[in-house]
């Protein structure tokens, strides 16, 4: 498919300067630094779902806390494993 892109006569240059060194047309070498460009901007997008839901399991877990109060989770297991030796 084909487009129009207005672009800066000293971008179009340095576009044409890289794809010349690299032995590419301009269109491929404007499609594969376009395909590159937006695997990275899904990359920082998921990498942010991630923070968002890593900070959402702390949230969680500070609030399990609160409700549990001085409750000992890791001391409850150790007594388990103690009563099933």
């Amino acid at each position: 498919m084909r487009i129009n892109a207005s672009l800066t006569d000293d971008l179009l240059k340095k576009i044409d300067q890289a794809a010349s060194e690299q032995n590419k047309s301009r269109s491929r070498f404007i499609r594969e630094a376009t395909e590159k460009y937006i695997a990275e901007h899904e990359r920082k997008k998921d990498e942010e779902k991630r923070k968002e839901a890593f900070a959402q399991a702390i949230r969680l877990q500070d609030k399990l806390r609160k409700r549990g109060g001085s409750w000992d989770g890791a001391g409850e297991i150790r007594k388990w494993r103690e009563k099933a030796r």
